[in-house]
């Protein structure tokens, strides 16, 4: 093969292919030029262009020295977008930019291919990077790339070299795809590796002021798929996901609680006790949950304030969870005097509201009263719920809000009531996460998206000993709680809100759902389901050992097959028949075989009155072909030959020597 022609390697590769390995290495750096530092993309777009107009004006190989300084330069600069070049983002950017430089030195055919080698470190630094099902399309062409390059650079025409890289893509499908499902899994994906919250891309934010929800929900950004156990349906209205607990207020801004707040409050028993299982990306940690998290947390899972609950150690990349949940809108807590005065804490400013509060609690015999009052005065009072409010800042921005413009968004109206309730002596807290989320009829999941988020109240009623959910902006707007941001927002609000309903949008939700399933998170558990499923009572060594061996030998077997019809191929199936049969007739020790032709073995037969039609049709058959300006096809050749050898052992014990 030419592949192995040291000769060969080390002439330069026509332009032509060279051309093809920098496209391939293009497309190889897309994912990273996105997900790394524009400095670091713009670096590697200008070096592409720079190899690509050498190579056009006949320049093969740069000197050392500038490639020394380059590399210097990259690292420099690499260093000084991500502050190292070592770890995940600084080693991928580094090294990005040194296999661009490798193409500035290779000037033979082996050069080249050790530049494809380096490549596919670059395709493997994407998928660590991104698991998005883009990535997996973006994967397919990627790799058949590769080996098309390879290929070319041994000397294939472009057709052929393409004929080869997919069929290797074909032909190691079926094995890579039993290596997949049926190699142990580990309990978590090697490309989940700890996050580093100063880079990761949060959501929900451990802040908020009015517009921080608003700016949220215009975004489409996906946050997770959800599955119910045993065909669950939940209403819209049920779907409260608990995220962040906030409850320092300085007057504009509320923070979220930090960890040395201790809160005892647990989930009630309930009836309304459901199963679900949640595809998500950690938000620095964050994980929103359903209501109020029932029995035990799965590992590296741990419950926090107020029953919301944080990875223990966050972790980039899709987490799988399996979680229960306690339906309802009350959560107990006996919560201490320094606890109730925490919860009504309340700074400066403000004081209309503050007097509206301590009206509507001076006509109140009971805090229910008084919740109920409060919410019939955003009824009353012609509130709008909008995403685009009038501006309400300074100490005295809930008064604005209040009594002027009484137009806002979620977060306006959580705060407001949480300061009236505060101003009454009822402790109260702010809670952001996200209400509902869109149900796929196709795939049969729930899927959350930033349109999704939401903030709403607790307030704690002492009598009861626990936490009240209460949502005001579902009294000013039933639709958001029952149908969705997309239908309680006015007609000329509706664009601002991504738009997921479409045909193609819900068929990428559904091949991204499936991609989550069963390849990102393909982890243990998922392991165990797939072979309880098809009936082999989950995974483990027996069974392992049981569907290992016939997997593996059901995926080679297209591998093998490809080997043989190779080895048959370059076999001459007829010269190596006609040499049985002189072999058979003339004996294996005649020293004049070598020289004998057809014609002349058929007419040594008949004048050794050995009259055989059979052998004589063989012979004749043969000269045709052999004189013919084409071979007969293979299948021809091989059929030939076997009644050439089934012939020629008739002749073993009666040769003519």
């Amino acid at each position: 093969m030419l592949i192995a022609n040291p000769s060969f390697l080390q002439q330069p590769p026509p332009r032509a292919a060279a051309f093809v390995v920098l496209a391939a290495l293009l497309w190889a750096a897309l994912p990273l030029a996105v997900a790394l530092p524009s400095a670091v993309t713009a670096v590697f777009g200008g070096l592409w262009l720079l190899r690509l107009a050498l190579l056009k004006a006949g320049i093969g190989r740069v000197p050392k020295a500038v490639l020394l300084l380059l590399a210097s330069a990259a690292g420099l600069l690499v260093w000084q977008q991500l502050g190292t070049v070592v770890g995940r983002e600084g080693g991928v950017a580094f090294l990005l930019l040194l296999v661009m430089l490798k193409a500035f030195e290779s000037s033979s055919r082996r050069d080249w291919q050790v530049l494809l080698l380096a490549m596919l470190f670059l395709i493997g630094s994407s998928v660590l990077l991104d698991q998005s099902l883009l990535i997996g399309i973006w994967l397919l062409p990627a790799l058949p790339a590769v080996s098309l390059c390879f290929a070319v650079l041994c000397g294939l025409g472009g057709r052929e070299a393409f004929k080869r890289s997919v069929q290797a893509l074909l032909l190691t499908l079926p094995l890579t795809m039993v290596m997949f499902v049926a190699v142990p899994r580990l309990s978590e994906p090697l490309w989940r590796i700890p996050q580093q919250a100063q880079q990761a891309e949060t959501g929900l934010s451990e802040t908020m002021e009015p517009g921080s929800i608003s700016n949220l929900v215009q975004s489409g950004r996906w946050v997770a798929n959800i599955t119910f156990s045993d065909g669950f349906k939940p209403q819209r209205s049920d779907l409260y996901w608990r995220a962040v607990i906030m409850g320092e207020f300085d007057g504009t801004r509320w923070q979220a609680l930090n960890g040395n707040h201790i809160d005892e409050a647990r989930s009630a028993p309930s009836e309304r006790t459901v199963a679900y299982q949640m595809i998500i990306r950690d938000q620095n940690g964050v994980l929103p949950a359903l209501d109020y998290p029932a029995a035990e947390l799965p590992a590296g899972v741990e419950k926090r304030l107020g029953q919301t609950i944080r990875a223990s150690r966050s972790r980039e990349g899709l987490r799988r969870l399996s979680l229960q949940a306690s339906l309802g809108d009350t959560l107990p807590h006996a919560l201490d005097a320094l606890g109730q005065n925490f919860y009504t804490r309340l700074p400066n400013g403000n004081p209309q509201t503050r007097r509206l509060a301590e009206t509507l609690a001076q006509q109140s015999a009971t805090p229910g009263q008084f919740i109920g009052k409060v919410l019939e005065h955003y009824r009353r009072h012609s509130f709008t719920y909008t995403l685009q409010p009038p501006p309400t800042r300074g100490q005295n921005g809930i008064d604005g809000f209040m009594f002027h413009t009484r137009r806002g968004f979620c977060e306006h109206y959580a705060q407001s009531f949480v300061v009236m309730m505060r101003a009454a002596g009822l402790p109260a807290r702010v809670v952001t996460g996200y209400l509902g989320a869109d149900y796929n009829e196709q795939a049969g999941f729930w899927q959350i998206r930033a349109k999704d988020a939401h903030v709403w109240a607790e307030v704690w009623l002492p009598h009861e000993q626990v936490w009240l959910r209460v949502d005001p902006t579902a009294v000013v707007s039933a639709a958001r709680a029952e149908s969705g941001i997309g239908q309680a927002l006015a007609a000329n609000e509706r664009t601002m809100v991504a738009d997921n309903s479409g045909l193609l949008a819900r068929w990428r939700d559904t091949g991204q759902f499936y991609w989550q399933q069963w390849v990102v998170n393909y982890d243990q558990t998922k392991q165990n389901s797939l072979f309880a499923r098809i009936g082999l009572g989950g995974f483990n060594w027996q069974t392992l050992l049981l569907v290992l061996p016939i997997a593996l030998a059901a995926a080679l077997l297209p591998l093998v097959r490809w080997w043989l019809s190779g080895r048959n191929r370059e076999r001459d199936f007829l010269n190596e028949g006609f040499t049985l049969l002189k072999s058979a007739v003339l004996g294996e020790d005649d020293e004049t075989a070598a020289a004998v032709s057809a014609g002349e073995l058929d007419n040594l037969l008949r004048s050794n009155g050995m009259t055989d039609p059979a052998l004589s049709h063989l012979l004749q058959q043969y000269e045709h072909w052999l004189y013919a300006a084409e071979r007969p096809p293979l299948c021809t050749q091989k059929h030939w030959f076997a009644a050439a050898r089934k012939t020629a052992q008739r002749y073993r014990n009666n040769h003519l020597g």
